[in-house]
């Protein structure tokens, strides 16, 4: 390209820029004058220096302080409404859930996602994915015991890689990502992978890197116009190609399924769509390719990562906690003893694990601000207006860490959710975890039976150790699509 070419294409370029910054300038403009409270912004990019300058949590508690249960702040030319404490949250999500339901519309999801999937999608085409995808999963097993040995089957492969490290320091993140992905695939594929496998290893690479570069759907979906600029610079190239790389795997597991595919044989997640795609037509908006392969990479997603970020969070309290994880020790030895492994039927009989995940979940705290919803319409919601396009984040963290429902919230302490009597007290009911409303996580009875058998199971056999007796594990996280604890070692020392 020859200087005045590229000249001319810079210039195009330039306009182009300037003419969508002045759109999304104006559109700013529409706002009711009613709209939530919330701090003035800047120009084009509205609070995002607000957001940047450090925690995005403690700034959500600030402005919560300042102006209220209801808040809002302009993220580039996007309102995002932000609600926070347990009435208001219930409130939106659960009384009125009609209204409060949807996904924000985005360039992001319509490149990526194409507004199909179980997270991704909107009114009637997301009720009929979710129905179909949770009635196939109850069938599948989900919370049921009919699904105990797959787990139990994968734990014991897991321990196998732990016992092989005799003690010394190993990356509890890899390990647990595979072993939680290969549940999930036994789900969907009808099939576990070996922790060598090459194409797992590179599935499970790409969507912890996504799950890293999360941030990027934001920074795109509030300025999509970046998309044209040169280079990568906002990661936005990467996490599509990745994306892209996942489905292509997807869909290679749908053409094998359907080569050998039996009407009367349901061997998983895919057959059990296939089933609904002979029946319906492959035409059928619901029950296409597109909208299978989107669900499994959702389920992935759902499934896989979140359950691993709370065993990393759980061991992290473990070794910080020695005389809880000895209490939960002598529980186990107790209920379970030590001649075979814990089973969901041990479950009832064990208040104290019951009380330490709880307090995981709490302290982990990993999805914090939940994923956004989208106002289909206008809404009228405490005498406020919160205008049809706006993005509504259900701030959870605002629960969790509320020091009127618990007391000295920045400290560890499982027996908050013990009665005197030495069982749950009811206040684990205010722990929103998955979520809450129409949008609850799918998975959410798989995720607390992988949870119970994996940790009940490692207490059982083993004792957590930090890496060095000076370098306990970071509490230190990284905000993605879940709240992460940073990458660490521990050392898993073998009972007696």
């Amino acid at each position: 390209m020859d200087l005045s070419s590229l000249l001319s294409f810079s210039s195009v370029t330039v306009a182009i820029v300037v003419i969508l910054l002045i759109l999304l300038v104006s559109r700013t403009l529409q706002w009711p004058a009613n709209v939530p409270p919330g701090p003035s912004g800047y120009p084009i990019v509205g609070s995002m220096p607000l957001l940047r300058k450090g925690n995005v949590l403690e700034t959500f508690r600030k402005l919560r302080a300042q102006y209220g249960d209801v808040f809002s702040i302009q993220i580039g030319p996007m309102l995002t409404v932000v609600i926070n404490g347990t009435d208001a949250l219930k409130e939106a999500f659960v009384k009125r859930a009609d209204e409060f339901s949807d996904r924000p519309s985005s360039y992001f999801i319509k490149k990526c996602f194409h507004f199909k999937g179980i997270g991704p999608s909107s009114g009637e085409h997301w009720k009929q994915t979710r129905t179909f995808s949770l009635s196939t999963l109850r069938n599948f097993g989900f919370g049921k015991k009919s699904l105990e040995s797959r787990v139990q089957e994968e734990i014991e492969a897991y321990f196998g890689i732990i016992e092989k490290q005799n003690g010394q320091p190993y990356d509890v993140n890899e390990v647990t990502t595979m072993a939680i992905s290969n549940i999930i695939c036994s789900i969907t594929f009808g099939n576990r992978f070996e922790y060598t496998d090459a194409k797992f290893q590179r599935l499970t690479s790409l969507f912890a890197e996504n799950f890293r570069l999360n941030s990027v759907g934001g920074t795109i979906r509030s300025f999509p116009v970046l998309r044209f600029l040169p280079g990568d610079m906002f990661n936005i190239k990467k996490l599509t190609q990745n994306l892209t790389d996942i489905k292509s795997f997807v869909f290679e597991q749908i053409a094998e399924h359907r080569n050998t595919f039996e009407e009367e044989n349901q061997r998983d997640f895919i057959d059990a769509f296939l089933r609904q795609q002979n029946k319906h037509g492959e035409h059928d908006p619901i029950f296409d390719d597109m909208n299978l392969s989107i669900s499994v990479m959702n389920l992935f997603t759902a499934g896989t990562d979140t359950t691993a970020t709370i065993i990393r969070w759980a061991i992290i309290y473990l070794i910080h906690n020695k005389p809880i994880q000895d209490k939960l020790r002598q529980e186990i030895e107790t209920v379970v003893g030590t001649s075979r492994l814990p089973s969901l039927g041990d479950k009832p009989s064990m208040p104290y694990y019951e009380a330490f995940i709880t307090e995981v979940f709490r302290m982990g705290n990993i999805v914090p601000l939940s994923v956004p919803h989208g106002a289909k319409k206008d809404i009228q919601f405490r005498g406020m207006i919160i205008p049809k396009g706006s993005s509504i984040i259900p701030n959870l963290d605002s629960v969790m860490t509320d020091p009127d429902l618990f007391e000295n919230p920045d400290q560890f302490q499982p027996e908050r959710f013990l009665g005197k009597d030495g069982q749950m007290n009811g206040k684990e009911r205010t722990v929103m975890a998955f979520s809450l409303g129409r949008r609850i996580c799918l998975g959410e009875s798989l995720a607390r039976l992988e949870l119970f058998l994996f940790l009940t199971s490692l207490l059982q056999r083993f004792e957590f150790l930090p890496e060095s007796p000076d370098k306990l594990p970071s509490f230190d996280s990284t905000l993605g699509v879940a709240r992460a604890s940073t990458d660490y070692k521990c050392c898993a020392v073998k009972l007696k």
